[in-house]
């Protein structure tokens, strides 16, 4: 879905949101708000989507979350590490590969 919208010589395209009417025009209304207070239009469709998701990532719930999955990820990278360095020890650690590498 490509919205448009365009109020007070502003357009602005925003590309495969899918987002309900009611989202829109709540978007609309904060932007034309936000500019009605500034006295200026410096507020945009895509300014107000760009606010909003910053709050909504930056609230507590979903920090909590965030930082959960990120830790899990590292725990996995380093499990990973450890199983790859286990595994590739086997190899490097011969006499063979001493003896490869001895030259430089």
């Amino acid at each position: 879905m490509i919205l448009f919208w365009g109020d007070n010589n502003m357009s602005m395209v925003t590309k495969s949101l899918k987002l309900d009417d009611y989202i829109v025009e709540n978007l609309e209304l904060a932007a034309k708000g936000l500019n009605e207070n500034a006295g200026a239009d410096i507020y945009d469709f895509s300014n107000i989507v760009r606010i909003a998701l910053n709050q909504y990532l930056n609230s507590e719930g979903i920090k909590e979350i965030i930082n959960k999955y990120k830790e899990k990820e590292k725990g996995n990278r380093k499990d990973l590490l450890s199983a790859s360095e286990s595994s590739l020890s086997k190899d490097w650690l011969r006499p063979e590969e001493d003896k490869a590498w001895a030259n430089l």
